[in-house]
């Protein structure tokens, strides 16, 4: 029978999933953003030539980094691949949406210069982190001008208990797990630790 006691004998390497999605820092932004996508997380470790984990890159980080671009004047970046420029007679210009109506919650119903029934994008120049990734252009940058530089990390060594407190002082729902070069072995997430404390025999079992 599993105790409370064994509980907080398990590690963060116990717990872990080892499926980490690394991006090498000095990758075009616009790479990584697709990367993101491709994998479909919101963020993934940024790692060196050697594989040591230096930062943290999030499609928070990309939105920051765009809104940063645009204040110094640098062209505001696109929302996605999916949008064409309508303009009508005036002059006046909006962004037509591509997709199928009733795919992005950015779309409303209009129409294009000439009267034409058409779908409108609302947010043409932001990033839909819920769902997508900035589009950004070639020559914008690398990982490393945009990545967080503060990795919230444990060894795979961690108890339970340091997982947990470390959760609730930075206010994350998952920690990197290194190994002692640095490098990220897996992630430790807090839907693991309600796994371990809602059945705790299929812990046991694992260990």
């Amino acid at each position: 029978m599993t105790t409370p006691d064994d509980l907080l004998l398990l590690t963060a390497g116990d717990l872990m999933s080892r499926d980490v999605r690394t991006i090498p820092g000095g990758a075009p932004l616009g790479d990584a953003a697709r990367q993101l996508a491709r994998f479909g997380v919101r963020g993934a470790p940024v790692v060196d030539e050697a594989g040591r984990c230096v930062g943290v890159l999030s499609v928070t980080d990309l939105a920051r980094w765009a809104a940063e671009r645009v204040s110094r004047g640098a062209p505001r970046p696109r929302t996605c691949s999916f949008q064409q420029v309508d303009r009508e007679p005036g002059g006046r210009e909006h962004v037509l949406c591509l997709m199928a109506e009733g795919i992005c919650p950015f779309q409303r119903a209009g129409v294009t210069g000439d009267g034409r029934p058409a779908v409108i994008c609302t947010e043409p120049n932001c990033v839909p982190t819920d769902w997508q990734v900035v589009e950004l252009e070639s020559g914008a940058g690398v990982v490393r001008d945009a990545m967080s530089t503060e990795v919230v990390a444990v060894g795979p060594d961690a108890p339970v208990p340091r997982l947990a407190r470390m959760m609730l002082d930075h206010g994350v729902h998952r920690l990197l797990v290194l190994d002692p070069e640095g490098r990220p072995v897996g992630v430790v997430s807090a839907d693991d630790l309600l796994q371990v404390l809602a059945h705790p025999e299929l812990a046991a079992a694992g260990r």
